[in-house]
């Protein structure tokens, strides 16, 4: 049962992930894009497979996201540092959102000059 549960929600969650695209964000002046790196990294950690219970914990916060990157007032926390020659940014976003007021926090990422993409999602 939990099974199906998972997939439907998994698949739901993938076809509208798909369709953002980008979001702008305000404070930080740029869109934020929503690329398969991002609904890879709610999946796996690393090279580990989430457990299903961490997986559906996540990608159920998916729709708080849009929220946390267009009305945050304020940078959490930035830190840079290199990998694998590259140097990546994060910047960590906190906002309180959805009907029932929870507290997100959005990680957002960028590797070189690309573009900041969507990195992960938690509640706090």
């Amino acid at each position: 049962m939990e099974n199906s549960k998972y997939r439907e929600l998994l698949e739901e969650r993938r076809k509208w992930y798909k369709k953002i695209g980008k979001v702008y964000c305000s404070i930080l002046k740029e869109y934020v894009i929503f690329n398969s790196k991002g609904f890879y990294h709610l999946r796996y950690s690393g090279d580990r497979e989430r457990t299903v219970k961490e997986q559906m914990y996540k990608i159920g916060l998916l729709p708080l996201v849009i929220p946390v990157i267009k009305n945050v007032e304020k940078i959490e926390e930035y830190r840079k540092e290199l990998s694998n020659g590259k140097e990546v940014e994060y910047w960590i976003l906190k906002e309180v959102v959805g009907s029932q007021n929870t507290m997100t926090k959005v990680i957002l990422r960028r590797i070189g000059t690309g573009n900041i993409t969507f990195y992960s999602v938690m509640k706090r």
